[in-house]
């Protein structure tokens, strides 16, 4: 069995925390063959192709229908060269994980809004008037590119504060989202890793200063999912199962529903290591039964 990751650079990734090389070790030491590759080795002629780096480091070409399997892991943000990655990944005879599709039909912020009763107040606008009549009703906000991860680019903003529209907005040129604060971040933002239309697991993680609550500056606490997230996971998995997301990370805060991943979730490592389990096998196991 051949499988063919798509990451970023592989020298810049950290062993003991990056999700995607979890996956790639595991996936060898079940006997998988795995090559790694960067979205500006991937082309066409006659056919979709890569430059592909083998497990012992030599580089060789394949066509991407040789693989059972393809991994997209590039991490955000979205851009031209990403959406014709998605493109070339298209054309490949093979199971995308993700879809290439999904990745282009949906945004990592707005793909939450099917779901918007389970969502904080929100507002995706471009226009800084309806953003600070939103802020002016709301409260505290925060305001998010649409671009963005790990906490990047999101900054809370009160009523009055028309500088940060401005800035995020590039002066009503480019949309962003708008969502009212949550005090409950202190406490934590859950990360909630599904696998298919299953819980995976779930991990806490509490800022340790400030409300930028991700894996790189927050501690990762034990947690479970409350009957009410439980609800919202029910109804959202198997509507992402049917676009073709398999591997995917809910946030929530204060049980509202804030945002879903779909490139590069993280996290497997630390809700592992919290709950005393191997997700990493798991979902190995699962992309095995996919590529079948």
């Amino acid at each position: 069995m051949k499988w063919l990751v798509i990451l970023d650079p592989i020298e810049g990734l950290l062993p003991e925390t990056d999700t995607s090389l979890a996956i790639i070790t595991q996936a060898r030491s079940q006997g998988i063959e795995v090559d790694t590759t960067t979205i500006d080795l991937l082309h066409f002629s006659g056919q979709a192709k890569c430059v592909a780096l083998a497990a012992g480091g030599t580089e060789h070409p394949r066509g991407l229908g040789e693989y059972d399997l393809i991994f997209m892991r590039k991490e955000p943000p979205y851009d031209l060269a990403f959406h014709y990655a998605t493109q070339l990944l298209s054309l490949a005879d093979t199971r995308v994980v993700n879809s290439p599709e999904s990745l282009r039909n949906y945004n990592e912020k707005l793909i939450a809004l099917p779901f918007a009763a389970y969502m904080p107040p929100t507002l995706v606008s471009s226009h800084p008037g309806l953003i600070g009549e939103f802020i002016d009703n709301h409260g505290s906000c925060v305001i998010k590119s649409l671009d963005s991860f790990q906490g990047k680019s999101v900054r809370r903003v009160e009523p009055g504060q028309n500088e940060p529209v401005e800035e995020f907005t590039d002066g009503g040129r480019s949309p962003v989202m708008v969502q009212q604060f949550l005090e409950r971040v202190y406490e934590g933002d859950k990360r909630v890793i599904m696998l298919g239309d299953k819980v995976l697991g779930a991990a806490m993680r509490k800022p340790r200063s400030g409300y930028h609550a991700n894996f790189a500056s927050s501690d990762a606490l034990k947690t479970g999912l409350t009957s009410r997230e439980q609800r919202i996971v029910d109804e959202v998995g198997p509507w992402m199962v049917g676009q073709g997301i398999h591997f995917s990370g809910l946030d929530f805060i204060g049980e509202q529903l804030t945002e879903i991943n779909i490139t590069c979730p993280t996290g497997i490592i630390q809700i592992s290591r919290l709950n005393e389990t191997d997700l990493p096998r798991q979902v190995v196991d699962y992309f095995i039964e996919m590529s079948r």
